[in-house]
């Protein structure tokens, strides 16, 4: 066996010497689940379907272009692992939940809904159902079969700012029920999903504490049940938790066994034991940077020596191969057993029999204007307001200057090569609405970079009222957002003490994203300003469902009438 440096504890597991016999390789190819780039089979991707046996394929947005194209992608996959002895379908994995995680709906190939959390706020599990459902018939329609998610973690103060529109509430009680709702909408349509855990808190930090004697107290257990494993509990009791994904664990996969020790401790008490869970143990190993070598290399072995079933492999090719010639090379040692990888090859075969792919592409254009209804009654249920601020627009007449100012921002929502082709404002349909009925509104968007420039100034000395979006989706971004505020408050707040009080202007500001950034990442400034004249709204993304039913708020047409998700924290 050769060796790379000594980077970390499986550096000696590199080549095989092709001891293995096929039949192992193709058990254990049900482990993989591999993915690539390119519209069309390439090269690699075929690779690892017919050498290694890879009986999983994870679709990102760089494989979709429109529901034609994905149904011939995925209809050649499949010819090919069955040309290649596959006996089993390949099963199509996609991550698609609305809002930000919507890889098939980016270049308008499917109906665009709502975030969780924007469903979430709307308080309606018969929507959410439906919203699942009707995701998962597009899905279907061009032959995918699995969707990662939902994600079943709660929504806390510590939640990055990225993750939080992910979540379905911030109490386990609601996340369980519209876990359920969502998943249960994606069963009705014959998709199979997969709870997505991160257990980032309570749950790693309990266990890893209990790992001298592999024991719960009363009142820990109690904690888990009651919070974190509860949105799991429920899906199982309701037989629709098909398959766990654990994906923060990458992140533990330092340089020694300690972490194995406490990803074993999860999978095996928490998951199998405590649980009853029998299905699919699933460890993303997609994000580890490849400059360190053997540590990306070696993440799958090591997640599969922690008990994991599957493992998305890295996106890196060579890295893919590098990792699983060093799971065979731990395999022709023994370090890994052979009985694990056939046991869990029939946990994953279990879990392709429930649902065969039966495509239709042809029905999907039907599907998506059949949806449009559904998605706009969400996205209409998904707006709130910021407190304390009344629930109905302050009066603009007709004839004032309306100035509405949006950030720069990456449209997260497509693809790179799209955004470059589109070159398009994700606020623009903002604009739009708002100017149907204030023809003289002035849509300046700024940059994060720049800031307010002497263009803004002009039209800020002009306008009688202003409408500020502040893009939520990281500290970074709210950081530079934040100065902007405070300048347009300066120079509304000049004008207004020069005019001896004559002159009342209107102030209004719109989060969209993770509002939590509006209020604490801002600082006591800003805070001050939501209660001192400016009214504010929210949204949870800014895809243009979400601009647009803003922007019916702003006009009068319709109040925000979501309930925050967000209720038990004071000022929020």
């Amino acid at each position: 066996m050769s060796t790379l440096e000594d980077c970390c504890d499986l550096a000696a597991y590199v080549d095989a010497n092709e001891r293995l016999d096929e039949s192992l390789k193709r058990q254990l190819g049900h482990a993989l689940i591999a993915s690539g780039e390119g519209l069309t089979p390439t090269r690699e991707l075929r690779t690892l379907i017919n050498d290694y046996f890879a009986g999983s394929i994870l679709l990102t947005v760089a494989n979709l272009q429109d529901g034609v194209q994905v149904s011939r992608l995925i209809h050649d996959l499949r010819e090919n692992a069955q040309a290649n002895g596959h006996s089993e379908q390949l099963l199509i994995g996609i991550e698609q939940e609305g809002g930000l995680v919507s890889s098939f709906t980016s270049g308008l190939r499917a109906t665009q809904f709502p975030c969780p959390l924007g469903l979430a706020t709307g308080q309606s599990t018969a929507i959410i159902h439906q919203v699942g459902e009707a995701i998962a018939k597009e899905l279907a329609a061009v032959g995918i079969n699995w969707n990662l998610v939902p994600v079943v973690d709660i929504l806390t103060q510590l939640t990055e700012p990225l993750d939080a529109p992910r979540r379905f509430g911030d109490d386990a009680e609601t996340v369980s029920n519209n876990v359920l709702a969502f998943t249960e909408g994606l069963h009705e349509a014959g998709i199979l999903a997969c709870a997505s855990e991160a257990l980032a808190s309570t749950l790693q930090e309990t266990y890893r504490r209990s790992l001298a004697d592999e024991a719960l107290d009363d009142g820990a257990l109690e904690l888990l049940e009651t919070g974190e494993l509860l949105p799991l509990r429920r899906l199982l009791n309701h037989q629709a938790l098909d398959s766990v994904l654990l994906s923060n664990m990458v992140h533990e996969f330092k340089e020694s066994a300690e972490a194995s020790d406490s990803i074993e401790t999860v999978i095996h008490n928490v998951l199998r034991k405590s649980l009853g869970f029998e299905g699919p143990v699933i460890i993303d190993c997609s994000s580890l940077p490849v400059d360190g070598g053997s540590c990306a290399v070696h993440a799958p072995l090591r997640a599969l020596l922690s008990g994991s079933d599957m493992i998305r492999l890295p996106t890196n090719y060579q890295t893919q191969i590098a990792s699983i010639n060093a799971i065979y090379a731990a395999l022709e040692d023994s370090l890994l057993s052979s009985s694990q990888i056939v046991t869990s090859a029939s946990r994953i075969s279990n879990l392709k029999s429930r649902y065969i792919s039966n495509p239709q592409p042809d029905i999907l254009p039907s599907l998506i204007n059949r949806h449009a209804p559904l998605a706009q009654i969400a996205y209409r249920s998904s707006i709130t307001t910021l407190q304390p601020t009344p629930s109905t627009l302050p009066f603009l007449p007709s004839t004032a200057v309306l100035l509405l100012l949006t950030p720069t921002v990456p449209n997260f929502y497509v693809s790179q090569q799209q955004q470059q082709q589109q070159q398009s404002d994700p606020f623009e349909p903002l604009g739009r609405a708002i100017s149907r009925t204030h023809p003289r509104t002035r849509h300046v968007p700024y940059t994060l970079t720049t800031g307010l420039t002497s263009t803004h100034m002009a039209f800020l000395h002009r306008a009688s009222a202003v409408i500020l979006v502040l893009a939520c989706a990281s500290s970074t971004l709210i950081d530079a957002q934040g100065e902007v505020w405070s300048g347009v408050e300066a120079v509304l707040a000049q004008r207004e003490a020069a005019s001896s009080g004559n002159e009342k202007l209107v102030r209004i500001v719109v989060g969209a994203g993770d509002v939590r950034d509006l209020l604490y990442f801002l600082g006591q400034q800003q805070r001050a300003l939501l209660g001192t004249g400016w009214w504010g709204v929210r949204c949870w993304d800014w895809t243009r469902g979400a601009v647009e039913a803003v922007g019916e708020v702003l006009v009068g047409e319709r109040e925000a009438s979501a309930v925050s998700p967000f209720a038990r924290w004071a000022g929020m």
